[in-house]
Parts: structure tokens; C-alpha cells; sequence
């Protein structure tokens, strides 16, 4: 069961989001862009910015699938 993440940690993949230009960090799209906690927050990952990537929609999904390893870029 996971945790219910709070208002921070939504304020946080919206300022990672900003700082990175709402750009995919991984194909350089803009469409769709979702704001990933690199530490997730049942793993005890801060709700801060520097815990987001910015990934467009399909990326975030496959990261999400393991399919992609963000540890990677």
C-alpha cells in the first residue's frame, strides 16, 4: 500500500518541472510534461526539487514499468 503524497511533494514536481523548462530529460519534448521523484516517497524520497526529473508522459510511464532507468541519464 502506498503512502498518500502530500502538497509538498506536489509543489515540488512543479517547481522540478519549471527548473527544468517542462522539458522530457530524457527525449526533449514538452508535451505532457510530469514532474518524477527520482527517490520515491514510500522510500522515504524528499519532497523537494532536486528529487524530480521532468519526463514527457510516455517516459514517465516506461520508468515507471522498468522499462527505462533514469540512474542512467
Amino acid at each position: 500500500m502506498s503512502k498518500k503524497r502530500s502538497s509538498a511533494h506536489t509543489r515540488a514536481q512543479k517547481a522540478g518541472r519549471e527548473r527544468d523548462g517542462n522539458i522530457c530529460q530524457i527525449c526533449g519534448s514538452s508535451d505532457h510534461a510530469e514532474g518524477h521523484h527520482i527517490l520515491d516517497y514510500a522510500f522515504s524520497g524528499a519532497a523537494d526539487k532536486d528529487n524530480i526529473i521532468t519526463l514527457c508522459h510516455d517516459h514517465h510511464q516506461k520508468v515507471h514499468k522498468g522499462l527505462i532507468d533514469i540512474f542512467k541519464f
